[in-house]
C-alpha cells in the first residue's frame, strides 16, 4: 500500500459539495476535536470527492459529514476515554443527527472506499503517531512486530510502502519523546496491597469478522485491581469480562514499545518455562507478580497475550491509581464498552 498525497484540492464540479460537507465537519471539529483532526476530515472529504465516480455526489451532506467524521474517530481510537480529545460513537452521530447505524454504514462506505483502518498511516493523527506504539506495530510471519526494533533498511523500506509513518528517528523530536516515554516511574515503592489500579483493557487485535469489527468500533471493559493482587488474577478477570469459555496460555508485556518488544518485561505461567510457545523464557510468572511488582504509572499502556495461536492482543491502559482501594471483591469490572467477539470465529 504505498502512502498517498492528501490535499484539499477537489474537481470544480465537487467543490460546493465539499464546502458544504466541510462547513459541517469543521463546526463539529471546533466544538469537539481539535484543528488537526479538522484538516484530516476535510482531506478525507477531498479525496472522496476526487473519485470517479464520486460516492459524495449524491446523498444529504450532513449524513456524509458524519460518516467521514466517524471513520476518521474510528483509525484514531477516538471513542476511547484514554485519549484526548474522544466521545462517544453515539454522542457523535447524535450532533449530526444522523442515526446511529446510518452513520456507521455511512463510516464503513467511507473506510471502504479509502481503504482506511485502524491507525492507518494517511489518516492518523500526528500526536497519536507520536505517543501510540501501536502506529508501528507490524504483522511478520502472523507474530505482531514493533517496527522500530526492525534493522533501518527494513524501517525506510517500510516506511516508503506506507506501511509506518516514517522512519524512526527522522522525526523531529523523537529521541526525547521516546525518552521521556520509557522514563521509569516515580514514587512507586510506598504503594500498599490497597492501593487501587483503575485499567482499560482495549481488545485491539484478533480473529474477529468485518462485520463485529464495523458493529464494535471499540471493545474495551474498565477493571479495577488492587495493588496486592496479581497478574493471574488480572487474567481471571479479563477472561471474564470478554467472556470467554476455553482458557489458553497467557503473556503479560510491560515496559517495551507494546507486543514482543525484545526489551519489555514478559509475566507469563509456570508452564511457559519449560516450553517454548512464547519464545524465550519469561521474567516473571503471573502468579508471584503483583500489581505493585509492574511499577507502573498513570498513562502508561502495556500489553496482554491470549492464546497464542489465535493472537488476541490487548492494551491495557492505566487510567488512575488511587492510594486505597474501597470496599468490595476486587479485581472488578467496572465498564464494558461493546460487545465480545466469540471466542472461535466462524468466517465461514
Amino acid at each position: 500500500m504505498a502512502k498517498s498525497a492528501k490535499s484539499e484540492n477537489v474537481p470544480k464540479a465537487m467543490q460546493e459539495k465539499f464546502d458544504r460537507i466541510t462547513a459541517i465537519t469543521d463546526e463539529f471539529a471546533q466544538q469537539h476535536l481539535n484543528d488537526e483532526y479538522a484538516v484530516l476530515i476535510r482531506q478525507a472529504t477531498a479525496a472522496l470527492c476526487r473519485k470517479r465516480p464520486s460516492p459524495l455526489a449524491s446523498g444529504k451532506e450532513k449524513t456524509w459529514a458524519c460518516g467521514i467524521t466517524h471513520a476518521i474517530g474510528m483509525v484514531n481510537f477516538l471513542y476511547d476515554p484514554a485519549q484526548t480529545p474522544h466521545i462517544k460513537a453515539k454522542d457523535l452521530c447524535e450532533w449530526f443527527g444522523v442515526g446511529v447505524s446510518t452513520g456507521q454504514s455511512k463510516s464503513k462506505q467511507v473506510r471502504d472506499s479509502l481503504d482506511m483502518h485502524k491507525l492507518h498511516p494517511d489518516w492518523c493523527v500526528s500526536s497519536l503517531v507520536e505517543q501510540n506504539p501501536l502506529a508501528w506495530i507490524i504483522s511478520v510471519d502472523e507474530m505482531a512486530v514493533d517496527a522500530r526494533t526492525a534493522p533501518r533498511e527494513v524501517q525506510v523500506a517500510l516506511a516508503a510502502a506506507g506501511l509506518i509513518p516514517y522512519v524512526p528517528g527522522e522525526a523531529a523530536d523523537s529521541e526525547a519523546s521516546e525518552a521521556e516515554a520509557s522514563a521509569p516511574p516515580t514514587e512507586t515503592t510506598s504503594r500498599s496491597a490497597d492501593t487501587l489500579y483503575v485499567l482499560q483493557v482495549n481488545l485491539i487485535d484478533g480473529p474477529m469478522t468485518d462485520d463485529f469489527i464495523d458493529d464494535n468500533p471499540q471493545v474495551s471493559r474498565t477493571i479495577e485491581i488492587r495493588g496486592g493482587q496479581t497478574l493471574k488474577d488480572l487474567h481471571h478477570a479479563i477472561f471474564k469480562a470478554f467472556d470467554r469459555e476455553e482458557e489458553h496460555m497467557y503473556e503479560f508485556q510491560v515496559g517495551g514499545q507494546f507486543a514482543n518488544d525484545p526489551d519489555a518485561r514478559r509475566y507469563g505461567l509456570k508452564q511457559a518455562f519449560s516450553n517454548a510457545l512464547s519464545g524465550d523464557t519469561p521474567d516473571g510468572e503471573v502468579s508471584k507478580t503483583s500489581i505493585n511488582d509492574l511499577r507502573l504509572a498513570v498513562d502508561e499502556m502495556f500489553a496482554y497475550w491470549f492464546d497464542f495461536g489465535d493472537e488476541w492482543w490487548h492494551a491495557i491502559a492505566v487510567i488512575e491509581i488511587k492510594d486505597k482501594a474501597g470496599k468490595g471483591k476486587y479485581p472488578r469490572m467496572t465498564d464494558r464498552i461493546g460487545a465480545s467477539p466469540p471466542q472461535y470465529a466462524d468466517f465461514e
